[in-house]
């Protein structure tokens, strides 16, 4: 009987792939902005996308990472909202707006701007590991 790949488990591939050296420099950078581990990030990336995705994530981080500029203090940028929307796909758009729409209540609230994106960024780790 003839298997396809297509019909294969393709999460060991997809774990090697995430786990070069420059993918564990990537991994590390959003590890750390977004407080989850490193095992919780990558399977949440194997679950969602394909090798294709998964073997371009450094380049798009970088491309992230020069659209970027220190004086952008929105909430959206400072969320990364694009970076995980867009560029490395974790949440989707819906989620990310709910997350953007709380933090930016919170803020008109009285609460301080650091504190709500404390906040936002709980609600992003909660995402993921969900």
């Amino acid at each position: 009987m003839v298997t396809y790949l297509y019909e294969n488990d393709l999460r060991e591939m997809k774990l090697i792939i995430l786990s070069s050296p420059l993918h564990e420099v990537t991994m590390a950078a959003l590890c750390e902005k977004y407080g989850v581990r490193r095992q919780i990030l990558r399977k949440k990336l194997i679950s969602l996308h394909d090798m294709s995705l998964l073997e371009n994530i450094p380049a798009r981080y970088e491309v992230w990472e020069r659209e970027q500029t220190e004086t952008d203090q929105s909430v959206e940028s400072l969320l990364g909202a694009s970076l995980i929307t867009r560029q490395i796909p974790l949440l989707t758009d819906d989620e990310m707006n709910t997350i953007i729409q709380q933090t930016n209540d919170k803020i008109s609230a009285g609460c301080t701007k650091e504190q709500a994106i404390n906040e936002g960024i709980t609600m992003i780790q909660e995402v993921i590991r969900s």
